[in-house]
C-alpha cells in the first residue's frame, strides 16, 4: 500500500498528507495542538496511510483510539477509528502550505467563513501529472465513491409522424468525489482537467450549493479505474449494494467491463420485458464480478 508513497520527498509527502486532512480530517487551530482523522472501524487502511505519513514527515505516531459517533448520514451511533497526532510542528508546516484547513462555516455564519482565506490545494498545480493523480487518488480513497451499473432508460423515435418507443440497457458509471467548499472544488476541478479528466457538478441543498465533482464520461472513468484507489478502502454503508467491498474490486470489475469488447456497453430493444432481463442479467455480472 506505501509502494507509491515511499519514493517520495518529505515536500511531496507534505502535499498528500495535507489532503487527507481538507478531505476528511479536522486540524486543532485555537491552540494549534492536533490534526485528527476519524473514519469507520472498517477502514483501518487509511489510518496506516495517515500513521505512515505522520512517521515520515514528523518523526511521530499518532495516538489511536476506538470512539463512537452519531452518524449525520443516518443518524445512528457508528463505531470510529479517531488518530490525533499532537504537534505543533505539523501544523505550522501545513499552514505553511495552505493558509485554511476548514472547510465549512460550521458554527460561523457564510459570510463571516468567506471573509477568511479559503483552503486551496493550488499548490499542486505546479507539480508533475504523477503527483497530482497521487492526490486526487487519495481525495477518492477519502472522500470518493464509485457507482457502476447497467442502467435502463425508456427512449423514442419519431417515424413517418408516428412515435415509437423502445428500450435502452446502458453501463454507466459515476465517479464522484465530495467537496462543498467553492474554492477547493474549483481546484479540484482544475486537478481533473490537468490530467485529461472532464469534472461536472454536483449540486445539493447546503450552504454552498454544491456537493461536488463527478466523472462520468467512459474514457474518462477508464483512466481513473486503471489507476485506481491508493489504499484497500472499503466501500460504507452509503452504499448498500456494495458496502464493505474495498473500492479497488469496483475499480477493477469496472475496467474489466470496459476492456472487454464482448461486453456490450449499450443495447437495444423493442420489448421492455427483454430490455430488463438484459438489465438485470449485466448488473448481476457485474456484482459477480466485484464480489469474486
Amino acid at each position: 500500500m506505501f509502494n507509491e508513497l515511499n519514493n517520495l520527498n518529505k515536500k511531496s509527502l507534505l502535499k498528500i498528507i495535507a489532503i487527507i486532512i481538507l478531505s476528511d480530517g479536522t486540524m486543532d487551530y485555537k491552540n494549534k495542538k492536533y490534526i485528527r482523522l476519524s473514519t469507520s472501524k472498517i477502514n483501518k487502511c487509511q489510518h496506516e496511510i495517515f500513521k505512515f505519513l505522520c512517521n515520515k514527515l514528523f518523526n511521530k505516531n499518532p495516538n489511536v483510539c476506538n470512539i463512537k459517533l452519531k452518524s449525520g448520514f443516518n443518524g445512528k451511533i457508528e463505531d470510529l477509528i479517531q488518530s490525533t497526532l499532537n504537534s505543533k510542528e505539523a501544523i505550522i508546516e501545513l499552514l505553511r502550505l495552505n493558509p485554511n484547513y476548514k472547510t465549512t462555516p460550521g458554527k460561523m455564519s457564510k459570510e463571516e467563513f468567506l471573509s477568511f482565506p479559503q483552503p486551496t490545494v493550488k499548490f499542486l498545480f505546479k507539480e508533475s501529472n504523477k503527483l497530482k493523480w497521487l492526490a486526487l487518488r487519495m481525495w477518492f480513497d477519502f472522500d470518493g465513491s464509485i457507482i457502476p451499473s447497467f442502467r435502463l432508460k425508456n427512449k423514442k423515435d419519431k417515424k413517418l409522424n408516428k412515435i415509437y418507443n423502445y428500450y435502452q440497457v446502458q453501463f454507466e458509471c459515476d465517479i464522484r468525489i465530495s467537496e462543498t467548499n467553492s474554492n477547493l472544488f474549483n481546484d479540484l476541478q482544475r486537478l481533473c482537467s490537468d490530467l485529461n479528466l472532464r469534472a461536472s457538478k454536483k449540486t445539493r441543498d447546503n450552504w454552498s450549493g454544491i456537493d461536488g465533482i463527478n466523472i462520468s464520461r467512459l474514457n474518462d472513468v477508464k483512466k481513473f479505474v486503471l489507476h485506481g484507489p491508493i489504499s484497500n478502502v472499503k466501500i460504507s454503508d452509503k452504499s448498500p449494494r456494495f458496502s464493505g467491498v474495498e473500492k479497488k474490486k469496483v475499480c477493477l470489475a469496472v475496467g474489466k467491463i470496459l476492456e472487454n469488447e464482448s461486453i456490450k456497453k449499450s443495447m437495444y430493444f423493442k420489448n421492455e420485458n427483454d430490455a430488463i432481463n438484459y438489465k438485470n442479467k449485466m448488473n448481476e455480472l457485474l456484482f459477480n464480478m466485484i464480489k469474486s
